[in-house]
């Protein structure tokens, strides 16, 4: 779809707006690279993108790929399953999660993941940092457990009404141990609309997981958000989600900071 006002700048997006500048990242632009064998993985928000305050990167796995034991030293990361079947290694636990699930890594703690299923897995990676640096670990001894407190387990948590026509699961913040994270999953039915605001300390990414959605951004007010794509917002700019479709669609609201949010409703 082709803006009005609309620069592209590369693999990315923007709309210019009295200096304002929000970053869509259209999935069909992406590179693809490969973090380890068996994987791809499209970066949707970060450093090279623009954003300032957060990283956003859609992983897919095949079965029987396994990553590197690692850690990051200057953010936590928060890895959320849309599809699939993985074992994930967290400090020296070693447990199960599958589509829906949510896990949080703290900052400086020792991890990985494995496909043990049979079908390709889908994982959103998320960390409140623009620029995550990675070391590589030597793996240890584990043990099996079941999920700690710092997982979000879908089977064991049910939607809240956000809005009229919007249902919102809180999968990461500080009920799960974050310390600069929070993240949502909004399910919006068709018409629904999710109030125009913006956030006076923190950027915001929104992911468009499934359907098709329309994003309100300074003065624009009908930016199309496939599925797929991403927008992050920078700290004082109006913004808003509206699903103008005849289909359901889900979203991923990604906050670098801790919930909640703070916010500011505007017109």
């Amino acid at each position: 779809m082709e803006l009005r006002g609309l620069v592209r700048l590369g693999n990315f997006c923007i709309i210019p707006s009295k200096g304002e500048n929000m970053t869509i990242v259209k999935r069909s632009n992406q590179n693809i690279s490969n973090p380890f064998d068996g994987s791809e993985m499209l970066l949707m928000a970060g450093e090279s993108t623009g954003a300032g305050m957060i990283t956003v990167a859609d992983l897919f796995v095949d079965p029987g790929a396994k990553s590197v034991y690692h850690f990051y030293d200057n953010t936590e990361e928060s890895i959320f399953v849309v599809e699939g079947d993985l074992e994930f290694r967290l400090g020296n636990k070693k447990f199960s999660a599958s589509s829906g699930d949510c896990v949080l890594v703290p900052q400086g703690i020792g991890h990985g993941l494995e496909n043990i299923g049979s079908t390709k897995a889908r994982l959103i990676i998320v960390y409140p940092h623009p620029s995550p640096n990675r070391e590589v670990l030597d793996d240890v001894e584990y043990e099996n457990t079941s999920p700690p407190s710092s997982v979000f387990v879908r089977k064991n948590n049910e939607p809240f009404e956000f809005q009229p026509g919007i249902s919102r699961y809180d999968m990461v913040g500080d009920f799960l141990g974050a310390k600069s994270t929070y993240i949502s999953e909004l399910i919006f039915e068709p018409g629904s609309i999710a109030p125009n605001h913006y956030h006076p300390s923190h950027e915001e990414a929104m992911f468009c997981l499934d359907g098709n959605l329309m994003a309100v951004y300074a003065k624009e007010n009908g930016i199309n958000l496939a599925e797929g794509d991403c927008f992050t917002c920078e700290i004082g700019i109006r913004h808003g989600i509206y699903n103008s479709s005849n289909n359901t669609a889900t979203l991923l609201a990604l906050h670098s900071t801790l919930n909640p949010p703070p916010r500011v409703d505007v017109d």
